[in-house]
């Protein structure tokens, strides 16, 4: 039929994969992603982590899982519908049912798309929303109006060639620039995830240490003891600090956190060299 070049065309923009360059540099945002949000939640900017690209995507990598499964399931999932369409459109005894379908299309891409704007202009509404539900309503909503729209013309015999490369571009992209958006929102919602759960389990999950200082961190953060050691003037290390567990190691340094906290109570780091001596505790 007339209108099926234009299938053929959505067709083939479902069926490209990514190239493994193009796979590899989104695999890296998106663990950055990940990893930035989950270092936020204990106050430390990624950038002083100094962490290699091997660091970041084997901290974020699993952040993506979900999503490229989702991606997947997606691609296969409009490669199927527009493999149905065709055999539907080229049998013709299944008018009643594709009129049924575009009219249900339109009304739900328009609202798809209004509750989009909606997430868009009113941030507080996609603060609290699970994530990606703005970006895929968006993103999906304009390709839902567009398919019912050439659905309905297409059972009604109208002949012509549906839209044009360059609509059928334009709402690829407008899809793939929601999946980027909603992938990017599940990625950091997923790293804040993570640190809400390590945080909550510091003392069961992570290494605790001694740190002994030359002179006093005048820090008081909640479950943090200091204790000054027995003969500290005939000494190099004065002050004893106990309470604290490793959160991480990078670029040299030790990052350090307490048990006891709520989020908001700050991170030490500590550095390798002459300046403290450190004592990791077992158990």
């Amino acid at each position: 039929m007339s209108d099926q070049p234009w299938l053929q065309r959505l067709s083939q923009f479902a069926s490209i994969a990514a190239p493994s360059s193009v796979a590899a540099a989104l695999l890296f945002y998106f663990g950055y992603v990940a990893t930035y949000a989950r270092y936020l939640y204990f106050g430390v900017d990624l950038t002083a982590l100094d962490l290699s690209t091997t660091d970041v995507v084997l901290h974020g990598a699993e952040a993506l899982y979900a999503p490229l499964v989702g991606l997947v399931v997606l691609v296969l999932a409009v490669h199927l519908v527009v493999r149905g369409l065709r055999l539907a459109l080229a049998r013709g005894d299944w008018a009643r049912t594709l009129r049924a379908v575009a009219v249900a299309l339109v009304p739900l891409g328009v609202l798809l798309f209004a509750r989009g704007v909606v997430g868009v202009l009113w941030p507080a509404v996609s603060q609290d929303e699970f994530p990606g539900v703005t970006p895929i309503a968006l993103g999906f909503g304009l390709p839902l109006v567009a398919i019912g729209v050439w659905l309905w013309r297409a059972v009604h015999g109208r002949e012509d060639r549906g839209p044009g490369r360059v609509v059928v571009a334009c709402l690829v992209l407008i899809a793939l620039l929601g999946v980027f958006w909603a992938t990017n929102s599940f990625a950091a919602a997923y790293g804040r995830g993570i640190a809400e759960t390590v945080g909550a389990r510091i003392a069961e999950e992570r290494p605790a240490v001694v740190v002994d200082t030359e002179e006093p961190l005048q820090l008081s953060l909640p479950g943090m003891q200091e204790r000054l050691l027995p003969g500290a003037d005939d000494r190099k290390f004065r002050y004893r600090y106990r309470g604290l567990h490793v959160l991480t190691e990078a670029g040299g340094k030790l990052l350090l956190v307490t048990a006891e906290r709520n989020g908001r109570s700050g991170t030490i780091v500590v550095p390798y060299d002459g300046s403290v001596r450190i004592l990791f505790v077992p158990g």
